[in-house]
């Protein structure tokens, strides 16, 4: 059997594995080869408990090399370094969080926030992207759950949503 049949064999074998679904902040695109750089849609359905969501915090997961958010109008962006930059040209910092704030989305309404990413190359895994979605009242809804091993994602519930990393062809 060909390379390439094996590897598409495999990756149609792995849309019959678990993915968290049961999230209410979800990724548009639940799977990405490992090792690339892949653009992160964040679904936010609505705001937090019938009053509008004013911040969304993404924390970013350890081995993601680059994370570079876009700007959304009506918003503030800042992020958090987690180290130095590197000395190629266009380098910046790595981020730990990347924060849209000052901006309103209401609970009937529905958002998406953009970042993109340099993947880890860990193939096979599944990588978890913490969410918190915070109001103006002092409530947050966190969707920052991640499974124990031997654990499913429906025993959650406030599951992080999460990205299939695929290997290479």
């Amino acid at each position: 059997m060909h390379r390439t049949a094996l590897v598409a064999l495999a990756l149609a074998g792995t849309a019959f594995l678990p993915l968290p679904a049961a999230a209410h902040v979800t990724l548009e695109v639940q799977q990405a080869v490992a090792n690339t750089t892949y653009r992160a849609t964040f679904r936010i359905p609505h705001g937090c408990d019938g009053t509008p969501t004013i911040r969304v915090t993404i924390r970013v997961p350890e081995g993601v090399t680059v994370a570079q958010p876009m700007p959304k109008p009506g918003w503030t962006l800042r992020t958090t370094a987690r180290g130095e930059a590197g000395s190629a040209h266009g380098a910046v910092p790595p981020l730990s969080e990347i924060i849209w704030e000052g901006g309103r989305l209401e609970h009937a309404h529905y958002d998406e926030f953009i970042v993109r990413m340099r993947l880890p190359n860990t193939p096979g895994e599944l990588l978890y992207i913490p969410v918190v979605q915070d109001c103006p009242d002092g409530k947050q809804a966190a969707w920052t759950e991640i499974p124990e091993p031997g654990r499913r994602i429906t025993e959650y519930r406030m599951p992080a949503p999460a990205l299939r990393l695929l290997p290479r062809n």
